[in-house]
């Protein structure tokens, strides 16, 4: 059974990178395999705050995947709304403590505010899931390996083009050991 389309999501910086991984990746072919990033981009309405984009520029700083995951979604500019929350007459002054990296707690701000239908963020595992679930109220949490399977379960890639992408992105953002992640691959199967 297939979830609604995603049409407006407001999304955090590690989840900006995992999806930017691939094309970072030598060993992953971008010309034929499915580009996460490019199909996020380009089948919504994608929002960041402003504390995103100076994250990603830190991050681009790197020579590693990572800065060169950060320079890409840098360079795909044109497909992304960048929004300071704080500068909105709908939101708060100042930044809120929930226990989340600044770009996370923007995020959740700005989606709340916007009421977009998801917030994209890495944090599935550990407290910051409960965290971020407790903050949001109204856009749905949407770790981004979920996303993943969610462009397989709705056929915008096959469930192999799945897991390999989700395998790709492990290897270089820690998701091995996620009992998550393993669940969501045994789904693929």
């Amino acid at each position: 059974m297939s979830r609604p389309r995603m049409q407006t999501v407001v999304v955090d910086t590690s989840s900006l990178i995992s999806l930017a991984v691939p094309r970072a990746d030598a060993d992953y072919e971008t010309d034929s395999a499915p580009d996460p990033l490019q199909y996020l981009l380009t089948s919504c309405n994608v929002f960041l705050p402003s504390e995103v984009i100076t994250e990603l520029r830190d991050i681009a700083q790197y020579q590693d995947i990572h800065g060169a995951a950060a320079t890409n979604v840098l360079a795909a500019r044109d497909y992304y709304t960048i929004i300071d929350p704080y500068d909105r007459s709908d939101t708060i002054e100042a930044r809120p403590t929930f226990g989340l990296d600044d770009g996370e707690t923007d995020g959740i701000v700005l989606a709340n505010a916007l009421d977009v239908d998801g917030f994209l963020t890495d944090e599935f595992g550990g407290t910051n899931f409960a965290l971020v679930h407790a903050a949001l109220r109204g856009p749905r949490i949407i770790p981004t390996p979920r996303l993943i399977c969610d462009y397989a379960h709705n056929d915008h890639m096959t469930h192999e083009e799945a897991r390999t992408l989700i395998m790709t992105i492990s290897a270089h953002r820690s998701w091995e050991n996620s009992p998550y992640v393993t669940q969501l691959l045994a789904l693929l199967e």
